[in-house]
C-alpha cells in the first residue's frame, strides 16, 4: 500500500473499479470526473470529490487518469483548468488511458516543461477470467509503460494495487504503441469470431458446441476462451468494451499504420464493421454485440441455429 495521496482522473466504467481497488487498499483518494453521479458514488465509498483537474492536482502527489480518448486526455492535463496547470513540482502523472503515441509524447513533454513526472500506462486482461473489465475487476491486467524509468519505479506501488504486470516498454509513446497493437488484435479477434460463429449457426451448429471443440483445435485463442465465450455463453452484450472505444482504437491505430507507412487492411476492414454497429445503435454495447449483428446479416440467429437442410 502506499502512503500517498492520489488523485485520480476519470471514473468511467474501468476509472471506477480502480477507485474501488485504491480506496479498499487505504488510499486517500481524491477524484474527478464530469459526471457528477460518477463522482458521488465514488464519495459515497470514501474519495474526496475535486471540482476540477487542477483542484484534484493541488492536492495529491499522484494522479491517476483513465479517460476514454486522446481528447478527453488532453483537456484533462493542458487545459487552463486542467491538472499540469496546478500540479506540484514532483509529482507523478499514471495515464492509463489508451490514446495515441503523439499524444503520449505531447502530454510527456507538457508536464516534463511543469517539473512533473510522466508516464502513459495503458492496461490490458491477460490472466484467466481477467480479460476486458474481469481483469480490471480481478486486479490482474497488465501495464504497457512509456516514460522514464525512474517513474516507472515510483508508479510500482500504485500499479500493483490495479494489476499484476508492468512493462517498462522505452520512453513515452512506446506503450501506447503497444496497446494499440494489442487492440488490433483483439478487435480483429472479435469480428473473426462473430463472422464463424454466425457462419456455424446457419449451417445448424450451436455455439456451445462449437465452443467446446474449439478448446481443442488452432481455433482456440485467449480472445476467445477468455472473453468471447464467457459473454456469448450467458448473452451479455453490455461493456464490458464498447463498440465505440473498439472503433476509436482501431482509428487511432489507422493513424500510427499512415504515419509508419503501414497498410493495414484488415484494421481498415475492421473500422468499417464497427461503424456500421454505431450506425446501428449499437455503439455502447459491448464488442462482442458483433456477433448478433452478422447473425442478422445472415438471416439466423446464434442461439437458435437453422435446421440443417438435409436433416430428416
Amino acid at each position: 500500500m502506499t502512503s500517498q495521496t492520489i488523485g485520480q482522473i476519470g471514473l468511467g466504467a474501468i476509472g471506477a473499479i480502480y477507485a474501488g481497488h485504491l480506496l479498499r487498499a487505504g488510499v486517500s483518494l481524491v477524484v474527478h470526473d464530469i459526471d457528477a453521479a460518477r463522482t458521488a458514488d465514488a464519495q459515497r465509498i470514501g474519495a474526496t470529490a475535486a471540482a476540477s483537474p487542477a483542484e484534484l492536482a493541488a492536492q495529491v502527489e499522484v494522479i491517476l487518469v483513465a479517460l476514454p480518448s486522446p481528447e478527453a486526455d488532453r483537456a484533462s492535463l493542458l487545459s487552463d483548468r486542467g491538472a499540469l496547470a496546478a500540479a506540484r513540482a514532483g509529482s507523478l502523472v499514471i495515464d492509463v488511458s489508451t490514446i495515441d503515441p503523439h499524444t503520449a509524447r505531447e502530454l510527456y513533454a507538457a508536464a516534463k516543461a511543469c517539473k512533473v513526472d510522466y508516464i502513459e500506462a495503458p492496461v490490458s486482461g491477460g490472466e484467466p477470467g481477467g480479460a476486458g473489465t474481469d481483469g480490471a475487476k480481478a486486479a490482474n491486467i497488465s501495464f504497457m509503460v512509456g516514460g522514464d524509468e525512474e517513474a516507472f519505479e515510483r508508479a510500482k506501488p500504485v500499479m500493483s494495487l490495479l494489476g499484476k504486470r508492468f512493462f517498462h516498454l522505452g520512453p513515452a509513446g512506446r506503450g501506447s504503441t503497444v496497446k494499440l497493437i494489442s487492440n488490433h488484435i483483439a478487435g480483429l479477434h472479435n469480428l473473426v469470431a462473430a463472422e464463424a460463429f454466425t457462419l456455424g449457426a446457419a449451417a445448424g451448429i450451436a455455439p456451445d458446441t462449437l465452443l467446446e471443440v474449439f478448446d481443442g483445435t488452432d481455433a482456440k485463442s485467449f480472445w476467445l476462451t477468455e472473453y468471447f465465450a464467457p459473454r456469448l455463453r450467458r448473452r451479455d452484450f453490455e461493456p464490458g468494451f464498447s463498440v465505440d472505444l473498439q472503433y476509436k482504437d482501431h482509428l487511432l491505430t489507422e493513424d500510427l499504420g499512415r504515419e509508419l507507412k503501414v497498410p493495414l487492411p484488415f484494421n481498415a476492414l475492421a473500422i468499417q464493421v464497427y461503424q456500421m454497429l454505431r450506425a446501428k445503435g449499437l455503439g455502447g454495447k459491448d464488442l462482442i454485440e458483433a456477433v448478433n449483428f452478422m447473425a442478422e446479416l445472415a438471416n439466423t440467429d446464434i442461439y437458435k441455429p437453422r435446421r440443417p437442410e438435409n436433416a430428416s
